[in-house]
């Protein structure tokens, strides 16, 4: 299981105390006098290509940073805190302990200054007093890891989702007769074109569950998602199916489905009698046989094409 949320407190480094000592003067210059404190570490947070999901902070939820040095005599100043980087997978969001999305940090190597160090002291060179060191920035917050996906596989147990994901990205991850086989998202890049793109594989929906929030949690992973292919194997009552899942789906994030391209997958056809079946709307599949396949990557490959293009405009 992946671990996607995590409650963290950061603490940045106090400033240093400022120096006091007795000064002399001459004709030319002062002597002696009390140095500055170092400024406290800040604590930053910075995406890693090596990370996946939040595993570490299982074993350590406290980050703080080092404090500044404090001032000496002869106006010496102490040396400053270092930095605390602070390192998080692409794709994870912070939040406050209220819910609100404080930065979503998905990009390559970026970083967020999420506590400033707390100023250093003022020693008491050229002055008869001290001023005081300032406490660092401390924050508790919440850190939700949303896997970064282009394209999600979703459906309820048992109708091939795994051996589709395998198909599309020539994977092999366990497949079996029986439901519930996949219990946590799986995802691999793909290059088809010369395009680059992720696809996840979802564990089951499930249905009418009293804690939606708990049984279908791997859902929120579904908000990076360009395109949702929504799987079937269920002729006789496809329409049901499809809206049932839509309806999973939009009670656990309404947002979810929102301005997502979905495709409508019947997989497992090499078993059904594709005479008799109306496929307006539907794209037929089977990992068996091959059919659809190719079909189904040329499709998504222009769907994102198109997805990319629309937000060329709207950033133009």
């Amino acid at each position: 299981m992946i671990i996607d949320e995590v409650k963290v407190y950061f603490k940045a480094g106090n400033g240093g105390e400022g120096s006091f000592s007795s000064m002399k003067y001459s004709a030319r210059r002062v002597i002696g006098g009390g140095g500055d404190g170092g400024r406290g570490g800040d604590v930053i947070l910075k995406v890693s290509p090596h990370l996946s999901d939040l595993i570490k902070f299982n074993e350590r939820r406290k980050f703080v940073a080092e404090d500044g040095e404090k001032g000496k005599q002869f106006n010496k100043k102490g040396k400053h805190g270092q930095t605390l980087f602070v390192y998080v997978p692409r794709g994870t969001q912070i939040v406050d302990l209220e819910g609100n999305l404080i930065i979503d940090l998905n990009e390559d190597n970026q970083e967020y200054l999420i506590c400033n160090g707390g100023a250093g002291g003022k020693g008491n060179f050229k002055k008869l007093y001290n001023l005081p060191a300032q406490n660092g920035e401390e924050k508790e917050v919440i850190l939700y890891y949303c896997i970064p996906n282009d394209v999600a596989i979703a459906g309820f147990a048992n109708n091939g989702k795994t051996s589709l994901f395998n198909k599309l990205t020539g994977k092999s991850y366990t497949v079996a007769d029986y439901p519930f086989t996949t219990r946590a998202c799986v995802w691999a890049p793909v290059e088809l074109e010369f395009r680059k793109f992720t696809i996840m594989d979802t564990p089951p929906v499930k249905k009418n569950v009293k804690n939606i929030y708990h049984e279908n949690s791997f859902l929120k992973h579904l908000f990076r998602s360009k395109i949702i292919l929504l799987v079937s194997d269920s002729p006789d009552s496809l329409k049901d199916e499809y809206a049932a899942l839509k309806k999973e789906i939009s009670s656990f994030d309404k947002l979810l489905l929102r301005g997502k391209k979905i495709f409508y997958l019947l997989n497992k056809v090499d078993k059904m009698d594709k005479n008799a079946l109306d496929f307006k709307g539907i794209i037929p599949v089977s990992t068996v046989d091959g059919t659809g396949i190719e079909e189904l990557k040329k499709k998504i490959i222009r769907a994102l094409k198109g997805i990319s293009r629309k937000a060329e405009e709207q950033n133009s």
